[in-house]
């Protein structure tokens, strides 16, 4: 097939998404972009202390920063759900454990133990760094179990736009509720045998967001729209707010209906056009919260089944996404705090670029990668309540992108 024939089929064709979607696919790089995305997003507020990316433009209905966010949640929501179609539920839990947590609990010490005490010197604060009651051992205690229980240490970074150490842990909490679900719908058969409930769970949040985005002006809701209900507070995860979890559970809900329903969801480059129109004439105009955040999820599955064969390479042995979401911003404070933002936006986003993805490839080389060799302990592989679903053709992300909610 010549290269016009075979962009006439990508554009034109027509395919189940179960059919679109190979083994060989653009999940990898679509993660690791929304992953950058988050640190030139975070440059501007911490960095250079300017508004956040297109939170103008969109007449503040969404910022570069969200929009990583909800990509990325979509695309959790897509390839989580098919791990907890295929593994047993023991097996789905243990794999979510191994690949959020050691990463995360090295993170923490390094931000404890290296990071906050460079920064206390900086500083000159070295005086009761240790024995501070909000010091670096209650920092790692405090944010160990998911929820971020304490976001500062010792004081520090007083004279920086945010006194916290890493902002961007928020959305774990919410990302494993949704792993949560998953793993009771699993074990429940619900995946399996009653994909309806999901599917009607997902068009209930979408009819509830509707009743909120109508009393906005000209329907020019934020992703983050107050819904008035109290928030919860769980066990580990720590305080879910609903104005957060409302929007991210439908957008994980989008994935999940698009992994459950793969044989009748259908692929179409006309279709990928048409909601990258609707994605950014309601950013621009309104109506984001509810046309905008449907066709982003289309588009960004549209984009994983034809992205161009070299490309999909990106992702598909070494997974860094999760490590530069982890540790891009820290990395960014100690750079405002060492004033590389006097050189300049590029400067300061390059630096915090490079050094991300330095620490996100030790990340994986060091931690993670060693951990996933705990995957295979002995536990069953497929449910023995339903049937197995196919082989996974897609990897699975190694957590949702995280950025710090607009406002």
């Amino acid at each position: 097939m010549s290269r016009i024939s075979s962009l006439r089929s990508a554009v034109f064709g027509t395919q189940p998404l179960s059919e679109a979607l190979g083994r060989e696919n653009g999940f990898g790089l679509l993660r690791l972009l929304l992953a950058l995305s988050v640190i030139f997003a975070h440059a501007m507020p911490l960095g250079v202390r300017r508004g956040s990316i297109g939170a103008h433009w969109s007449r503040n209905q969404v910022e570069l920063g969200g929009l990583a966010v909800a990509g990325f949640f979509v695309l959790s929501g897509f390839l989580i759900t098919g791990s907890g179609v295929r593994l047993s539920t023991a097996r789905f839990v243990w794999n979510r454990a191994i690949r959020i947590l050691p990463g995360l609990w090295v993170c923490l010490m390094v931000t404890a133990f290296v990071v906050a005490p460079l920064v206390a010197r900086r500083e000159h604060l070295l005086d009761g760094f240790w024995s501070h009651p909000q010091g670096p051992w209650q920092y790692v205690m405090a944010n160990w179990s998911i929820g971020t229980g304490q976001p500062g240490i010792s004081g520090l970074l007083s004279h920086n736009a945010d006194s916290g150490f890493n902002g961007s842990l928020w959305s774990l909490a919410y990302e494993v509720l949704c792993y949560l679900v998953v793993a009771a719908l699993a074990a429940l058969t619900v995946l399996h045998r009653a994909r309806w409930v999901v599917l009607a769970t997902v068009v209930a949040l979408y009819c509830y967001m509707v009743y909120l985005a109508i009393h906005g002006p000209g329907l020019r809701s934020p992703i983050y729209i107050p819904t008035t209900l109290p928030d919860w507070r769980l066990p580990f995860l720590g305080t879910i707010g609903m104005d957060k979890l409302v929007p991210l559970g439908l957008l994980f809900g989008l994935g999940a209906v698009a992994e459950l329903y793969k044989k009748q969801l259908r692929m179409n480059g006309i279709a990928a056009l048409l909601s990258f129109a609707l994605l950014m004439g309601s950013a621009r105009y309104g109506g984001f919260y509810l046309i905008g955040l449907p066709a982003l999820a289309y588009l960004l599955i549209w984009l994983a089944c034809r992205m161009p064969r070299p490309l999909t390479k990106v992702g598909a042995k070494a997974d860094f996404s999760y490590g530069v979401y982890i540790y891009a911003f820290p990395i960014q404070q100690g750079l405002a705090l060492w004033h590389v933002q006097r050189h300049g936006y590029a400067v300061y986003t390059g630096a915090s670029v490079v050094l991300a993805l330095v620490a996100a490839v030790l990340s994986w080389y060091l931690v993670e990668k060693p951990a996933l060799k705990l995957k295979n302990l002995g536990l069953p592989r497929k449910d023995t309540g339903g049937a197995a679903g196919p082989p996974r053709p897609a990897r699975e992300p190694a957590t949702a992108l995280s950025a710090r909610p607009a406002g």
